[in-house]
């Protein structure tokens, strides 16, 4: 049954607090405070419904799960790799402010809204960070965070199926099976198509000492590898949390429900204590109470966490007197340390003279060859449509030592070192947020000088794009509330290029991209470069093209609003995910991260929740299967 649908019928019926089936339950304003849910999660991400799963292992305990979006129907684009994206379930409306440093560019940001989050709209990467990415996460204050505690949880959310012998010795793909998890909800395959070309990017690569990775998900991502991804080996189809952790058990779980299409405005409190949440129709305004008897969870991704904290009167103060807001809790870091990965993208539109035919372009530029493609896969589930539309399978990551000279490299050290943090920060940061900076940097710093920690990444989809992520900026951001209004977006303000290190970072991928492209693999098909174009060679006319017009702020990774750190050091919530200063509140998404990863993050965001699943099922002796 459509979602749409039975809402509606829960509303037609209006009864006080009954169960819908197993899917929701409709609670009535006058009947909220009778509630008898035990925990209240607010998002239906990755995060939301992997802690929900776990919760509800225990039949004793009834969990509702709150989430903006609606439920898919199960469409093609969502399922079918080669129908990327499912646009209808992006999150709506919601862009930056104009950014200072990107020639004062707005930019759409990229989130799923939808139940299973940016699980049902990602490319599906499905990678861990480095060992040294959680280390730092450990050293900012999130005690048990690192890789040894977050191991069993990587291997627990895991199913991964190995690729066939043959095709692995074709096509470069190795792994170690020991880090592997295998009967795990979350499927992990790599995709049994290839374009011809790739073995071109890869000998590009290796040619200019690149090393192949032996197994980038065990902790040390440099080199050049092949994708893994979460992928249905059997259905070659999309493995997301919907179906991870929601229609894999609910017919089981009568205890576990799910309310889509309403946005969570606030957390209710008594004192420090959250004790519920306020939901609103997003159709009408109608606000509801609905009370948790153990914890309030948030988990609605790293913009809207700390917009609903904001709102329930937790964050800085002069931002909540601001607007009126009670302040229940004055707690600086609330929407600070904004992060995510810049992307830039290379063209090179039309303009590969030999590329080998066919390749990821021609889905989109022959309609014959794609309803080949597309007929193929759903007859025997083979074929292009395997393969995440618009992405190849060869991808490098780099350490700062493979992207620079040994003049360059020791320059942006000195200017790391050099620089004050203050002045890339609001001026009106305040001094914890501001000691957690300062904190992060030296430890970025050390990432820096690393062999084994990525700084940037390359992907070349065989296509007519190249595109370069600088996975480790210094620049920090903020998510910031400027109404009261629940359904208003908050003000998201990444502050890109405010450290011009971060500049200097993105022009060295570029100049590494074009070394790779003037390979003799790679000349052979042809390639010349549009966009910024193969004429411009100076470097500060190069700075300017991609400031101005190349530069996008975020990978539609953004995290770590509410980190998981230090109070001191401007944290928000403690190794134990709970907010500190209140009861009864916790944090378990992405906002909670302490430090951007080298990567893509679901695979950390599936084990993280495992993890704090664990976490809160032991502070209320909660059993398990």
């Amino acid at each position: 049954m459509r979602p749409s649908i039975f809402l509606s019928l829960c509303a037609a019926l209006s009864v006080n607090g009954a169960s819908l089936g197993r899917y929701a339950r409709v609670i009535r304003a006058e009947v909220a405070a009778n509630s008898t849910y035990d925990f209240v999660i607010a998002g239906g991400g990755i995060a939301g419904l992997t802690v929900a799963d776990r919760l509800t292992e225990d039949p004793n305990i009834k969990v509702l799960v709150i989430e903006y979006g609606p439920f898919d129907v199960g469409e093609d684009s969502v399922l079918v790799p080669g129908l990327f994206p499912a646009f209808q379930y992006l999150f709506p409306n919601t862009f930056t402010t104009p950014q200072a440093n990107l020639n004062n560019r707005t930019f759409y940001t990229v989130m799923g809204g939808s139940v299973g989050g940016g699980s049902a709209i990602n490319a599906m990467f499905f990678h861990r960070g480095a060992i040294s990415d959680y280390a730092n996460w450990d050293v900012m204050g999130a005690s048990g965070w690192d890789w040894n505690g977050l191991l069993p949880y990587f291997k627990k959310s895991e199913n991964f199926t190995s690729p066939d012998p043959a095709w692995a010795a074709a096509k470069n793909i190795s792994w170690n099976q020991s880090l592997k998890g295998v009967s795990g909800p979350v499927h992990a395959s790599y995709s049994k198509f290839d374009w011809a070309s790739s073995k071109n990017f890869w000998e590009a690569a290796v040619s200019t000492g690149i090393r192949p990775s032996s197994d980038p998900n065990g902790g040390d991502l440099t080199g050049i590898y092949w994708l893994l991804r979460a992928l249905d080996p059997d259905k070659q189809s999309r493995s997301y949390s919907k179906i991870n952790h929601y229609d894999r058990v609910i017919n089981s779980r009568p205890n576990y429900h799910i309310l889509s299409d309403h946005a969570v405005g606030k957390v209710l409190f008594q004192g420090k204590n959250a004790i519920g949440v306020e939901y609103v129709n997003k159709t009408t305004g109608a606000k509801t109470p609905v009370y948790a008897t153990k914890e309030v969870i948030i988990a609605a991704g790293g913009i809207h966490s700390p917009q609903i904290l904001q709102l329930s009167g937790v964050g800085p103060k002069a931002l909540l007197e601001g607007l009126g807001i009670n302040v229940v809790l004055d707690l600086p870091g609330v929407g600070q340390n904004l992060q995510d990965q810049l992307s830039t993208e290379i063209d090179y539109t039309c303009m590969f003279s030999a590329n080998i035919e066919p390749n990821a372009a021609t889905l989109n530029a022959n309609t014959t060859y794609d309803a080949e493609q597309n007929a193929l896969y759903h007859s025997s589930h083979q074929g292009a449509y395997t393969l995440i539309r618009g992405t190849g399978n060869n991808y490098i990551s780099l350490p700062l030592t493979n992207v620079s000279t040994a003049s360059k490299y020791a320059s942006i050290l000195a200017q790391v070192s050099s620089a004050n943090p203050a002045s890339f920060l609001p001026a009106n940061t305040h001094p914890t947020v501001l000691a957690g900076y300062k904190k992060q940097r030296k430890l970025i710093l050390e990432q820096y000088k690393s062999l084994k920690s990525t700084i940037g990444s390359i992907s070349w989809n065989t296509g007519l794009a190249t595109t370069l992520y600088t996975l480790k900026p210094l620049s920090r951001g903020t998510v910031n509330i400027a109404s009261t209004d629940p359904l208003a977006n908050p003000l998201i303000d990444y502050r890109s290029l405010s450290d011009p290190v971060d500049l200097e970072t993105t022009l060295l991928l570029l100049l590494k991209a074009r070394s790779l492209f003037s390979q003799p693999s790679m000349t052979i098909l042809g390639p010349t470069e549009i966009t910024p174009g193969a004429n411009i060679t100076d470097l500060d006319a190069l700075r300017a093209v991609l400031k101005n017009s190349m530069i996008g702020p975020s990978n539609a990774h953004q995290c770590c609003t509410l980190a998981m750190a230090e109070r001191e050091l401007g944290g928000v919530v403690d190794s134990d995910l709970r907010v500190y200063g209140l009861k009864g509140l916790s944090v378990v998404d992405i906002s909670r991260f302490t430090m951007q990863l080298g990567t893509a993050p679901s695979a950390t965001v599936y084990a993280a929740a495992e993890k704090a699943a664990d976490i809160i099922k032991a502070r209320w002796g909660i059993s398990s299967l």
